[in-house]
């Protein structure tokens, strides 16, 4: 006879390589001896408590991950963004679940994430409702609403940048019979704790625009972005304060390392690479081939890359030396 999943043999809690996602949705163990109860009055809240003995993910592979998101959104001349949440987040509470409110869960990484469509159409929202903006150029950047085109500018997923810190949360409804369509609301119901699944504050995710087709804007919907997780937030029951980010700016000791040089010039970073790109090759060629060069590199990309100077330099040095740069990139 084959059991289900939730009668096999198995743990009482998830293990720390374990993927969350997968132990969520599809082992829960918690169900009432009485089918008609569910998981009866402490199974929903017994089960969301075996995802919150340990911070969720694998390190080595989200930084992994980080990584190979961060050289994408370089390459093709995006901006790359890390927020933190304010307070409790809470993503895919409407999916399907035994506990009644379900949650979004990476597919391969076990971490709670945020879909790309999801903050596009937030990222949409607070352009058009809020900040209104022409509806062309809404339609321009976003793509028109029911059409095929999908607009200029990507969104990615916003995946957190190391294991995720979870809590448990709870909804109570006071008038569950009028919600279920049966009675009329009344003072006399009573209210019916619920818990669910939340992100816990002070969780870092990092989020990646790319241009398809227009680097301005690209830096127009940065700014929305920027207001809209402040302000309406992300995710689920957001009415009620919960999604709320707040920009995170890291250390950036590449960056440090270029402004430091332009400074000692008298010029901006971006003056410098524009009009003393002989004197910036020669102090990036300088630095020793440890964990700075490349990323400072980077930094010397996106500027070349905003100007349009990359792909097509405008003069035969200029080339020369971003030629340089390129063939160290790739044999490295």
């Amino acid at each position: 006879m084959n059991l289900p999943l939730y009668r096999c043999s198995v743990p009482e809690e998830l293990g720390p390589k374990g993927n969350a996602g997968l132990w969520y949705d599809k082992f829960c163990f918690k169900w009432d001896d009485d089918w008609r109860n569910g998981l009866g009055d402490g199974g929903k809240s017994a089960w969301i408590d075996t995802v919150l003995h340990n911070k969720i993910g694998d390190g080595a592979l989200l930084e992994e991950m980080a990584e190979r998101r961060r050289s994408l959104i370089s390459d093709l001349g995006g901006r790359a963004l890390i927020f933190r949440t304010k307070g409790p987040f809470v993503t895919g509470l409407g999916r399907s679940h035994p506990v009644e409110n379900g949650f979004a869960w990476h597919h391969s990484l076990g971490v709670p994430y945020l879909p790309g469509s999801s903050i596009k159409g937030m990222v949409r929202s607070w352009a058009l409702n809020w900040k209104k903006i022409d509806p062309d150029v809404v339609s321009n950047i976003f793509g028109p609403e029911g059409s095929g085109n999908v607009g200029s500018v990507v969104f990615l997923d916003a995946l957190p940048l190391r294991p995720v810190a979870l809590k448990k949360e709870i909804m109570t409804p006071h008038y569950g019979p009028y919600y279920s369509g049966s009675e009329p609301p009344a003072d006399w119901n009573s209210p019916i704790p619920i818990p669910f699944l939340a992100v816990d504050a002070g969780q870092e995710f990092l989020f990646g625009l790319i241009p398809r087709t227009s680097t301005k804007d690209c830096e127009k919907t940065e700014a929305w972005l920027l207001e809209a997780l402040q302000c309406i937030g992300a995710g689920a029951k957001t009415a009620v304060g919960y999604g709320r980010f707040e920009f995170f700016e890291p250390p950036n000791p590449e960056r440090e390392w270029l402004e430091g040089l332009a400074k000692s010039k008298g010029k901006t970073a971006e003056n410098l690479a524009r009009e003393s790109p002989i004197v910036l090759k020669e102090n990036w060629d300088s630095i020793e081939d440890g964990p700075l060069k490349r990323p400072v590199l980077q930094e010397i990309k996106k500027i070349y890359q905003q100007l349009g100077w990359w792909d097509d330099p405008p003069a035969k040095n200029t080339r020369k030396i971003i030629e340089t740069y390129k063939s160290w990139e790739d044999g490295h």
